[in-house]
């Protein structure tokens, strides 16, 4: 699992155990609301940053193994040792894990969502802070989820 992936998951798992929470408990977590929308922010930074980060660690790890013509050598089980036969070209890394990255992305809006909902609904919230802060997530408010 990629750094970026868990991170989000993470503070997913967080807000969604604060949602589902007795409403002692949510107000307890809402004392640190700030903290928690700096993470979900961050994360979703990271997450809208991937692309970029991984980009530089395929241009450097080509341009390095270009300069210094580096060989790697494949693991041989007849022989148990470096194979001679292999090409020796290392292998980049390959980018993967879209779909992951856009269901994390995904999910920790949601929780993030869900999480002022409850807060709304249970009074720490009124409309307007409610709508700023969905807004600092990208999201919107769904008028059925206002509902007391």
């Amino acid at each position: 699992m990629i750094y970026t992936i868990e991170k989000a998951n993470l503070i997913s798992e967080q807000l969604k155990k604060f949602t589902t929470g007795y409403t002692h408990h949510v107000v307890g977590h809402y004392s640190n609301i700030d903290f928690w929308m700096n993470e979900v922010i961050e994360a979703l930074h990271t997450i809208d940053n991937h692309k970029k980060r991984f980009d530089k660690i395929y241009d450097a790890q080509k341009a390095w193994t270009e300069e210094h013509g580096t060989v790697v050598q494949e693991y041989c089980p007849v022989c148990n040792g470096k194979c001679e036969f292999g090409a020796g070209k290392p292998v980049l890394p390959k980018l993967k894990h879209k779909t992951e990255i856009a269901e994390a992305r995904k999910d920790v809006v949601d929780s993030a969502y869900f999480f002022l909902i409850r807060c709304f609904r249970i009074g720490l919230l009124n409309y307007d802070e409610l709508n700023k802060k969905c807004k600092s997530i990208g999201t919107s408010i769904d008028p059925d989820d206002l509902k007391k």
